[in-house]
């Protein structure tokens, strides 16, 4: 059985970023687009119409409701925190949107994939939100303490990853009717500033001691049913390391811990011939292992995506560049690679 990924990587040529500005990510904002000008990861069109996002043309009452695509962090069958791409309406204040599709018995409710829940406790209401030199604050309503001791990594995960994929935001502070939060209510931990350096479904591999790693984020996958998967990111401390981009990609060939459900479409006989920065564009050189896809013919296309997305979470930088024995991939499947390609703008765009 030939897997396919859940949604395509959808970053392309033209395509334009949302650049937020001020507190345009709680009210009223002016949104200026900016060009990505990196080839597609999806092989899509070389040369689409600019758009800054994508809209329907779904009528109410006579009027057009535009939408817009957002990443909301959901909890999937397995209790891993996922990213999901939604469509949502358009709305003012974007980031106070997106936490309100992260409450049980909320809106999500109807978009959520099959096995997919919200981890903000049901009833929960976002009563403020402000920013200022990167730091989100975010006051929510007292429903907000009542969860489970086991989701309360969970929770901060979630809130931590959905605002920090908006550009202006690397902290958050949380605050609970009208007082800020030192710590959370069920296991005690210490939240006087979170930020994305915290990591997601964190583990510790064996051989590596607390105080004494480093941190990657690599995106393996799981199987949403016989045909589709999607991506997970995990958060591995290792021991410490001054080559994180090599040990980026060792780890991803390396896999998940025995035992996960998760998986890696990097085959583990594959090997780090070399990863260096050009510019803006880390260059990762592989071996040939990387083309036994399908019958021995080509590159893995999710193996692809999982390495861009991994490279690019955990450098900054924003392309990759992936050789086989020195020389540049063209394609895999459907997706050209002969040139540098970006990370994409959304991820698990589910089909429903």
């Amino acid at each position: 059985m030939k897997k396919r990924p859940i949604g395509k990587m959808t970053a392309v040529v033209g395509l334009s970023a949302i650049l937020m500005t001020g507190c345009g990510l709680f009210g009223p904002s002016k949104e200026t687009s900016v060009p990505i000008q990196t080839p597609s990861i999806t092989g899509a069109d070389p040369n689409p119409l600019q758009i800054t996002e994508e809209q329907t043309g779904e009528e109410t009452q006579g009027a057009v409701t535009q939408t817009t695509k957002r990443t909301v962090y959901l909890q999937d069958t397995n209790g891993f925190v996922v990213p999901v791409s939604l469509i949502l309406p358009k709305a003012e204040g974007p980031a106070k949107q997106v936490l309100s599709y992260m409450v049980k018995g909320g809106p999500v409710e109807t978009l959520k994939p099959q096995g997919f829940e919200a981890l903000l406790p049901e009833g929960t209401k976002i009563l403020g939100m402000s920013i200022k030199e990167g730091k989100a604050t975010i006051e929510f309503s007292s429903e907000f303490k009542n969860y489970k001791a086991v989701d309360e990594q969970k929770i901060l995960d979630a809130i931590t990853r959905s605002m920090t994929e908006f550009d202006t935001v690397k902290d958050i502070a949380i605050w609970v009717n009208g007082q800020p939060l030192s710590e959370m209510p069920a296991n005690g931990t210490p939240i006087s500033l979170l930020n994305r350096q915290q990591g997601i479904n964190t583990e510790l591999v064996e051989g590596a001691h607390p105080g004494r790693t480093s941190a990657v984020t690599i995106y393996f996958q799981s199987q949403l049913d016989d045909k589709r998967t999607y991506f997970v990111p995990v958060t591995r401390l290792i021991p410490e390391t001054q080559d994180m981009s090599k040990a980026v990609v060792e780890e991803l060939i390396k896999g998940p811990k025995e035992g996960s459900p998760l998986f890696s479409s990097l085959l583990r006989t594959t090997k780090v011939l070399g990863v260096e920065q050009q510019k803006d564009t880390v260059v990762v050189n592989l071996s040939n292992d990387i083309l036994k896809y399908d019958k021995g013919k080509e590159a893995n296309p999710e193996a692809m995506e999982s390495l861009v997305l991994s490279l690019t979470e955990n450098t900054g930088i924003k392309k990759v560049q992936v050789q086989v024995e020195g020389k540049p991939l063209t394609q895999a499947g459907s997706m050209k690679f002969d040139q540098p390609v970006s990370r994409p703008l959304q991820i698990n765009a589910f089909e429903l």
